[in-house]
């Protein structure tokens, strides 16, 4: 009369064990996508304006990346700014490559960069319950890396880490060109905006960072850190001030370093 209760209670015991055993080795696989993450961008952040594109491949390869033609700027007559036109023709490269890094898997190869990293985003909101994401510590996240190359030597380097914060999304933008751009933005080394983020299940905020190889130490500071533990934390962080303080604190010290934002007052 008694098999069947310990039979039951077994069960339940496996059953748990094996749960635990899975939470912990998905957690444990989030904490290591982020340590790639982190190595990813650390090595990105040392690739210069004129490195040749031999000394980026293992890079590339390391990370399983990839390259991709962008789309022309389409016929002159079609843009309303002409400056514009003839400034983004100057910036043209013969193609780029791409390096990702996610708490989820890959991106697909179809579209910009960005729009990549949104959709994956957006195709894992559809497996993985939303109200168990924070509670358990995996938090959706991507980070890209996009070298691009003209006439076989480094043109620019961008990256773009976009996450699932506690009360929306949030993005971290850093990109690194001889010139900016825009020819429109002001004649600075370094420069901070911001950007709308439009997802699948919300809105979110972004903070871009632009800079030429004229900025000074400080600046590459400000620019390219950012908290790196939001990316696993269980709480989550709220908005640009916690996800980007060193940029934030910069804008306050340079007020004329801003384009295209309004800093959050932070405390």
């Amino acid at each position: 009369m008694c098999i069947y209760p310990r039979i039951l209670l077994r069960f339940v015991i496996y059953t748990l064990l094996l749960a635990i055993g899975l939470y912990g080795s998905a957690l444990a696989y989030a904490h290591y996508q982020a340590h790639r993450a982190k190595a990813m961008l650390a090595e990105a952040a040392r690739v210069q304006i004129g490195d040749s594109e031999g000394s980026v491949l293992q890079l590339v390869r390391r990370y399983g990346g990839f390259s991709w033609t962008p789309d022309p700027l389409g016929p002159r007559e079609d843009w309303i700014d002409e400056d514009e036109y003839e400034y983004q023709k100057n910036l043209l490269s013969d193609y780029k490559y791409e390096i990702a890094v996610s708490s989820f898997g890959t991106t697909s190869r179809q579209t910009a960069p960005k729009q990549r990293l949104i959709q994956a985003i957006q195709d894992a909101l559809d497996i993985v319950p939303s109200d168990l994401r924070g509670v358990l510590g995996m938090r959706l996240w991507g980070t890209v890396v996009e070298l691009s190359i003209r006439n076989g030597r480094v043109q620019s380097v961008s990256t773009m880490t976009l996450l699932e914060g506690r009360d929306g999304w949030l993005g971290h933008e850093w990109s690194l060109s001889k010139d900016m751009p825009h020819h429109d933005m002001q004649p600075r080394p370094y420069l901070i905006g911001a950007a709308h983020l439009t997802m699948g299940n919300g809105g979110g905020t972004a903070i871009e960072n632009f800079f030429t190889p004229t900025a000074s130490q400080e600046e590459l500071a400000a620019a390219r850190n950012f908290n790196t533990g939001c990316l696993t934390r269980i709480r989550g962080c709220t908005g640009l001030c916690e996800l980007a303080p060193d940029a934030l604190r910069f804008l306050v010290r340079h007020p004329d370093a801003a384009w295209n934002i309004i800093p959050p007052k932070c405390h």
